[in-house]
């Protein structure tokens, strides 16, 4: 049972029990052998059930209140039967009415049959104190005509409170219409009611006559307020509709709307169900017990589907409401207020123009909800956003307590977006954001660009401390995902700050752990508190940055040479391009410091194009004055893999007009490792046009040659780490000759680079490999000097230079 009902039966209680307090203490008004007439009791109930089909009708905002010639009846049985045959005479009639006629349900039925009984019980301890026991005469008449009205009055009122319990509310304005209409026409049957009954003592024809002059008024008037009421409520329906904007049914101001709906309706109850992916929602605007409206609601939606219906005795009616696409839901209501009349055609209109008007209504609130949500929302991890991340963190920190602020990039990402497609990048966020709710469930977990989040959580719950809590989300995140049917491993990087010491505003600390951040990353992950010497690395960073975009643009970017030599013979078989670049103000930038800016910045494309024209415009100008040497240029993983690239290749060795076997494109093992189908694909597109393929710091990823099988790579270039301890470390050795074997094997050549001694030198050729690159020969440089240094090299070595 809701609230709602139990106060409805709890009126209905006291109700009953005034009626029983009242009764005793009436008496008849007139001896009952002084009456000119007997007035059988049981007379009084049919002919209070046929005055009760002709009411008159009062509508003011959300009631419905009627007045008839139950008046007449009243003052007739006041005069003529005894008190408690009237009361029982007035129950029959009510219960008659409401059960088997209106089929009410039972909370209703049961006020409205206490609301007749209270009004017979007011009427005759009213009639019984003002009237005179000498019989007929205009004290009679006048203690009839204050019983009748008083009673209306006092039924009046306790309607109120019925209405107050429903949640209706009134204006002034409704009210004093409501009190002058009541006045007014129960004042005129009122005295219709004792005409009749004082013409009975002269002439009982004219008590006939009077009723029936009382039945042409009651018509009369019964129609000018039905057409007053009508204007009433459409001029409340259009300013209704005009205040109507969107709708969105999980804010507190659609109560206000649903609530309106339901006024305008003059409905006790009302719910509208809504189809949702997870089923059927239901909105109320009070909280009745809906199981009944809730089972109409369903049936409306099996049944019908274009159409409102009247159910139940015509106390329920539902309608559905159709989008511009499909049916959104059902709009049911019940127990229309008052104990006038059940619903009608015309509520049925009404319904189904608010159900139009409500569809429309809710549809734009789906929309403008969408629309913030967007606005708000990263659309496929569902968290928020960076601008709403940093708007709750805002609020957090305006609480005045320490909070822990902890960014996090998935290192794998990039790679795994590049190489596996973009639906498993987006599974391994998705599986990121799973681990990260699951493990901090109360946090503020936001998701601030591509394969970055930030965490923010209380300090003082966390202990305090930055990096202890950095370490933890760590634990929690990182390790195997199998995404489909593609198995991956989690790595994050993590930085951390702290309010209030590293910043006071959400922008601040969230750029302040990006910093440490992507410190964390030369760190094995980190996690790494901020610094202020890390605002200084990052502000170096951004300038690095800026001006390598220009320096690309302006063509600022140069290029060094390194050659290669043949272990055996010592000829030059070919030379390594390197990027090399000195700015006005910063300075000489090394490679180590602005190639992994321009992989982060997305400007590795636009470097590498750079350093491959160069590198083979120099390499063409080499082939003019004789010799056949070769150039290699580094490439890395997001420009390899890129279809693009294969086209930007031909179109350069075409322009310079140069052998393509005179380009070499070293890569790293770990483009042939991630993904070793796309990987064959694009290294044979490559060499079909002739370019011949390297794979650079082997030994230093997945150091595994089985990768390499079947693919179209020519050469291994073996990582300086392995040559640097080659001649002191027998597992080095060890290594650079296991090498050795399996390339040849597999038909490669292998290249040792970082050869700084003459003992390493001699060690591995008899390894037996193949070309030797480092500062032994040569240290890398200007193009210029490079075709001097070759000059000399083709002149003091035997057979001059040789291509690779």
């Amino acid at each position: 049972m809701s609230r709602t009902t139990f106060r409805v039966l709890l009126l209905t209680a006291v109700l009953t029990a005034t009626t029983l307090v009242l009764m005793p203490l009436a008496r008849p008004l007139i001896d009952p052998a002084a009456l000119p007439v007997s007035v059988p009791w049981w007379t009084l109930a049919p002919a209070y059930l046929a005055v009760t089909f002709l009411p008159i009708y009062y509508e003011t905002r959300g009631e419905v209140r009627a007045v008839s010639l139950t008046q007449v009846a009243l003052a007739i049985g006041l005069v003529f039967v005894s008190p408690w045959m009237l009361l029982l005479a007035r129950v029959l009639a009510a219960a008659v009415f409401c059960l088997p006629v209106r089929r009410q349900p039972p909370a209703k039925a049961a006020f409205n049959i206490s609301l007749c009984a209270f009004e017979v019980g007011t009427a005759v301890s009213i009639a019984s104190l003002f009237s005179p026991l000498d019989g007929a005469g205009p004290v009679l008449w006048a203690a009839l005509l204050v019983a009748l009205l008083l009673s209306e009055i006092v039924s009046f009122l306790v309607l109120q409170v019925l209405f107050a319990i429903l949640g209706v509310e009134h204006s002034r304005e409704s009210t004093r219409s409501a009190v002058v209409g009541l006045l007014a026409a129960t004042g005129v049957f009122a005295g219709v009611a004792v005409v009749v009954v004082a013409a009975a003592w002269t002439d009982p024809w004219t008590s006939a006559v009077g009723a029936a002059v009382g039945c042409a008024l009651a018509i009369g008037y019964r129609q000018h307020r039905r057409l007053a009421a009508d204007q009433q409520q459409n001029a409340r329906l259009h300013q209704f509709l005009q205040g109507l904007g969107p709708v969105d049914l999980d804010s507190e101001d659609s109560q206000d709307v649903l609530q309106q709906v339901r006024l305008l309706l003059h409905a006790e109850h009302l719910d509208l169900a809504l189809q949702s992916p997870e089923g059927w929602r239901h909105f109320s605007d009070d909280d009745p017990d809906v199981g009944a409206i809730r089972e109409t609601a369903l049936e409306v939606e099996l049944l019908t589907r274009t159409r409102a219906s009247l159910l139940e005795g015509n106390d329920h009616m539902s309608a559905p409401l159709m989008g511009a696409q499909d049916m959104l839901g059902v709009l049911t209501v019940s127990s229309r207020m008052g104990n006038a009349r059940p619903f009608g055609l015309r509520d049925l209109r009404m319904l189904e123009t608010l159900a139009t008007e409500l569809a429309a209504a809710v549809e734009r609130g789906r929309l403008q909800r969408e629309l913030a949500l967007a606005a708000t929302t990263d659309a496929l991890t569902h968290l928020p956003n960076l601008n709403e991340t940093t708007h709750r963190l805002n609020v957090m920190l305006s609480a005045d307590e320490d909070v822990i602020v902890t960014t996090c990039a998935v290192d794998s990402f990039r790679e795994v977006n590049d190489t596996l497609g973009h639906q498993v990048g987006d599974d391994l966020l998705s599986e990121v954001t799973r681990r990260l709710l699951l493990s901090y469930p109360e946090a503020l977990i936001g998701r601030i660009g591509g394969g970055r989040f930030c965490v923010a959580v209380p300090a003082t719950p966390y202990g305090g401390d930055p990096s202890m809590f950095g370490l933890g989300v760590r634990a929690q995140v990182e390790g195997g995902a199998q995404l489909g049917p593609v198995g991956t491993h989690i790595k994050l990087s993590v930085g951390c700050a702290r309010g209030r010491e590293h910043g006071k505003d959400a922008a601040t600390l969230i750029r302040r752990a990006e910093t440490a951040m992507y410190s964390a990353r030369h760190a094995s992950g980190g996690p790494v508190v901020w610094e202020p010497a890390y605002e200084v690395e990052g502000q170096r960073r951004l300038a690095v940055v800026m001006a390598l975009r220009e320096a690309l643009a302006s063509g600022a970017i140069g290029v060094g040479f390194q050659p290669k030599v043949d272990t055996l013979t010592r000829v030059v078989t070919g030379v390594e391009a390197l990027a090399r670049w000195t700015h006005p103000a910063l300075g000489a930038i090394s490679p180590a410091e602005f190639v992994p800016l321009a992989e982060a910045s997305g400007l590795m494309g636009p470097l590498t194009s750079t350093v491959l024209r160069q590198a083979l415009t120099t390499c063409k100008g080499w082939q003019r004055r004789g010799g056949r040497v070769g150039v290699a240029v580094n490439v890395s993983a997001e420009t390899i893999l890129d279809p693009s690239f294969v086209t930007e290749v031909a179109a350069i060795v075409t322009s310079v007009n140069i052998a393509p076997d005179l380009l070499t494109l070293e890569l790293t093992e770990g483009v042939v490792v991630n993904d070793p189908g796309l990987a064959a694909i694009r290294l044979g597109e490559l060499r079909a046009l002739g370019v011949k393929i390297s794979v650079d710091d082997f030994g230093t990823g997945y150091s595994s040659l089985t990768y390499l099988k079947g693919l179209p790579v020519d050469e291994v270039k073996i990582d300086k780490a392995f040559v640097d301890g080659i001649t002191h470390d027998r597992a080095d050795g060890a290594v650079v000759r296991a090498v050795v074997d399996i390339a040849h094997t597999l038909g490669l050549r292998v290249v040792a680079e970082g050869v700084e001694q003459e003992e390493q030198h001699q060690m591995l050729a008899r390894f037996g490999v193949d070309e030797v690159q480092g500062y032994l020969h040569a240290r890398p440089m200007a193009a210029l000097d490079m075709a001097q240094w070759l000059r000399r090299r083709e002149q003091e070595t035997p057979h001059g230079l040789r291509g690779v």
